[in-house]
């Protein structure tokens, strides 16, 4: 190889390098949670050190499938004074897979996917594809929790069941009232019907023993008749 070669070689490596690194790229999490049903976003962030490299493409990849979950091509985009792209014109392309699932944020490439399944956990990975530079991020999925519909649903099942326990308490509190009322209606007439007996017997043995008295002071009357007569010679 001669010299003009070794330097168009050396050239192309330098060129490489520089393209490598005209681009920042971070992942802030290497690993996200989320629900089954829920949506959960992939974080990632990345600038221009140098200066714009555009068109731009990124391409989000998922383990378990060998073609893209989703590609943008970066058309154009406002760079701040750090080089952080904001307000970006972009091209996507999700998989049919996807459609509607997956949301690709150009200014940032992070990934928004929705409406979590258990098949959807395992390892993501974005590529900047000019700047041969790749991350990765493990999803965990977890089982169903409570939504906000299952949670009013239960809030409306707890208020249900605070009425039902409450007209059974009232309900309760009626028959024992009723059932007060009626046991101690039945001790009263009771009590009454034996103070009656016990006044009626009162007034008989009264009656009986002023009959009594009067057929004894009979009596004495009549031996004192007997007594005051003159006896017959």
């Amino acid at each position: 190889m001669g010299f003009a070669g070794s330097c168009w070689t050396l050239c192309s490596i330098l060129l490489l390098l520089g393209g490598n690194l005209g681009v920042l790229i971070k992942a802030p999490q290497d690993s996200v949670n989320g629900t089954v049903g829920h949506s959960v976003l992939l974080p990632v962030s990345y600038k221009f050190t140098n200066s714009s490299c555009f068109p731009l493409s990124i391409q989000w990849t998922f383990s378990n499938r060998s073609d893209a979950l989703i590609t943008c091509t970066v058309l154009n985009c406002s760079l701040s004074a750090e080089g952080a792209p904001k307000h970006c014109f972009a091209k996507h392309f999700p998989h049919a897979a996807y459609r509607g699932r997956v949301v690709l944020f150009p200014e940032n490439a992070s990934l928004l996917l929705r409406d979590l399944q258990l098949s959807d956990g395992g390892v993501y990975s974005v590529t900047f594809k000019q700047q041969i530079q790749t991350r990765h991020i493990t999803l965990t999925v977890y089982g169903h929790h409570f939504t906000s519909e299952d949670d009013n649903t239960l809030q409306d099942l707890k208020a249900i069941t605070g009425y039902i326990v409450g007209g059974c308490l009232i309900l309760f509190l009626l028959f024992f009232l009723l059932y007060c009322k009626w046991h101690f209606g039945a001790i009263f007439q009771k009590t009454s019907r034996v103070i009656k007996q016990q006044e009626s017997s009162s007034h008989d043995e009264s009656h009986m023993e002023n009959k009594l008295r009067r057929d004894i002071c009979t009596v004495y009357a009549l031996i004192g008749d007997d007594q005051t007569q003159p006896r017959m010679m």
